[in-house]
C-alpha cells in the first residue's frame, strides 16, 4: 500500500516537476512572468525603458500572466542582454506577442542584434505597421510586407539564427514567411547578445502590446521546447503544460 502511494505521489506531483526542471534546463533562457508582481515592471534581466509604460498584467489572468507595453508616441519596449555572448551556431528565439491597438509609423515588434551594433535597429528585425489592420514586417536587405496580423489574438513568433553566417529564419504562427534572410546593418559584428521587444529606439507611434513566454535555445528543432497552442483566439496560448 506504501508502495502503490509513493508511486500515486510521483506521478501527480513529484514527475511533472522534474520534466519542468529537464525543459528548463535545455533553455539559454526562459521567461513566462507567471512570478512577476502585477503592476510592477518586469525583473531583471529585462531592462524597461525611461519611456512608455511597461509592466507585468493578469492578463489573461492571475495564474497566466503576461508583460504589457504601451507606447503613447515616446517610444516603449525592454531590453534584455545576454552574458556570455553567443557567437556561433544555430539558435532560436520563440515568444507569444499580441496587439490589442495601434497607429502610426513602422515600428518594432522584436530585434536581435549585438552590443557592437551601430543601433537598435540593426541585426534580426521583425516589425509591425501599425493601423486597424496591421501589417506584418521582416527585413531582408529591404522591409518586406509579409501578412496581415489579427489584433487581440495571441500570435506565435519564431527567430531562427545561423550565426555562422548572419542569415535567419522567420517563423510566424507555425508558417514559414522568410528562410535565409540577412541580419540588418550588421558589417562585421557576430554573435547575439541583445534582445529588444517592441519601441526600444524612438518614437512616432502608439500601441498596446503583450508579450509572453519567452524562450531562447540552441539549435532550432521545436522538440527542444514544449510544443506551442495553436493561436486561435485571445485566450492564453502556453508552451504544453508548463505554465498550468
Amino acid at each position: 500500500m506504501i508502495k502503490y502511494l509513493f508511486c500515486v505521489y510521483f506521478l501527480v506531483l513529484l514527475f511533472p516537476l522534474l520534466c519542468i526542471a529537464q525543459l528548463e534546463e535545455e533553455f539559454i533562457f526562459y521567461y513566462d512572468f507567471n512570478d512577476e508582481t502585477i503592476g510592477d515592471p518586469p525583473s531583471e534581466p529585462w531592462k524597461p525603458t525611461g519611456a512608455g509604460e511597461i509592466v507585468v498584467e493578469d492578463f489573461p489572468d492571475a495564474s497566466n500572466k503576461s508583460v504589457r507595453v504601451t507606447d503613447n508616441g515616446s517610444g516603449g519596449g525592454m531590453t534584455l542582454i545576454l552574458d556570455p555572448m553567443i557567437e556561433e551556431g544555430v539558435v532560436s528565439l520563440e515568444f507569444m506577442w499580441l496587439v490589442q491597438e495601434s497607429a502610426g509609423s513602422d515600428v518594432e515588434i522584436f530585434y536581435i542584434m549585438n552590443q557592437q551594433a551601430p543601433d537598435d535597429w540593426s541585426g534580426v528585425c521583425v516589425a509591425m505597421l501599425p493601423g486597424k489592420n496591421p501589417t506584418l514586417e521582416y527585413h531582408d536587405g529591404a522591409w518586406i510586407h509579409c501578412g496581415q496580423i489579427v489584433s487581440g489574438v495571441w500570435h506565435n513568433f519564431k527567430l531562427v539564427m545561423h550565426l555562422d553566417n548572419n542569415k535567419y529564419d522567420f517563423y510566424y504562427d507555425d508558417e514559414e514567411m522568410v528562410a535565409g534572410a540577412s541580419f540588418r546593418n550588421y558589417g562585421g559584428n557576430q554573435g547575439v547578445d541583445k534582445f529588444n521587444a517592441a519601441n526600444v529606439g524612438n518614437g512616432g507611434t502608439t500601441f498596446e502590446t503583450y508579450f509572453d513566454d519567452i524562450v531562447l535555445y540552441e539549435g532550432d528543432e521545436g522538440d527542444k521546447r514544449p510544443m506551442s497552442v495553436e493561436p486561435e483566439s485571445s485566450l492564453a496560448k502556453t508552451w504544453g503544460e508548463i505554465k498550468k
